[in-house]
């Protein structure tokens, strides 16, 4: 999709840094600044979810993994004190 925008003076300016600093093609920096910074531009515009909004989704760990990864962690902390 060809899309056509205009980009101000500060922007270019940067881009132009960019361009020059990796060599790459204006339309591919841009491409890649978006896929980069639309996730982000994205969330910023989502509402947060409410206390224990996702508290159905995760069942609670079984008992056996729980202990098993106590024990791995307090194994880890007893090696760093050495």
């Amino acid at each position: 999709m060809r899309a056509s925008f205009t980009i101000d003076p500060e922007l270019d300016k940067a881009l132009e840094q960019a361009t020059s600093e990796t060599r790459g093609k204006r339309s591919t920096l841009i491409r890649l600044a978006l896929r980069a910074g639309l996730p982000v531009v994205v969330k910023r515009f989502q509402s947060t979810r409410p206390e224990g909004y996702f508290a159905e989704d995760y069942a609670k760990a079984h008992p056996e993994r729980v202990r098993l990864e106590n024990a791995c962690a307090k194994g880890l902390k007893e090696k760093a004190k050495k």
